[in-house]
């Protein structure tokens, strides 16, 4: 696990990550540790301790996981199974093969998530999604009202409208809002402003 202000890091992860980047020819690797990515994870990851107790026992499912860079190095060792899932195979092979092997506790799974219902789903506690402005707002996803009574969600979108992938973007807090389903209570918000734009974070529960 990698952290800023202790300035520590896992070595072994380290010379994984510099062997794949050495070696693929996906570039956003690099990207996926930059120092934005860290900021508004990091966040969001203090936003969920404060608001929501995780165990051995809980389930998270990661929306649009990418390369699962800094969430799972900082979730898999507190819960009993992360199911990361992504429409990019190529970057899932790569965080299940390359970059976290030694991780026992996760699944991945390369599709869209709003293609069928999963099981896994009904057992989650926490459902994140850090990549909103790439896919369609929460609330049209079709599968909320088979999920656990009392689990929770931590989501983030921003405003870089110029980035070419950015199909859902929102211009504040407010307007992300709108994007959840009426029954999540947000909790906490936070905005992080960076280089290219503002990163928005919603924390909360969501409720029968």
């Amino acid at each position: 696990m990698i952290d800023l202000e202790n300035k520590t890091i896992d070595l072994d992860l380290f010379k994984r990550v510099l062997r794949e980047i050495k070696n693929s020819d996906r570039t956003d690797i690099i990207d996926s540790f930059s120092d934005n990515q860290f900021r508004s994870k990091l966040q969001l990851i203090d936003m969920i301790d404060k608001c929501i107790v995780l165990d051995k026992d809980s389930e998270i499912v990661v929306f649009g996981s990418w390369f699962g860079s800094i969430l799972i190095p900082n979730l898999a060792p507190k819960v009993k199974k992360v199911t990361c899932i992504d429409l990019d195979e190529q970057a899932i092979k790569i965080a299940k093969n390359r970059l976290f092997p030694n991780y026992k506790n996760i699944d991945y799974i390369a599709t869209d998530v709003f293609e069928k219902d999963r099981e896994r789903y009904w057992n989650t506690k926490l459902f994140i999604n850090t990549s909103c402005e790439h896919m369609k707002p929460m609330n049209t996803w079709p599968y909320w009202k088979n999920i656990l009574c009392e689990s929770f969600f931590a989501f983030q979108s921003n405003n870089m409208y110029h980035i070419d992938t950015h199909d859902n973007c929102v211009a504040s807090l407010q307007e992300f809002k709108q994007q959840m389903p009426d029954n999540f209570q947000v909790l906490q918000e936070h905005e992080l402003k960076e280089d290219r734009g503002t990163r928005f974070s919603l924390v909360g529960k969501i409720s029968r």
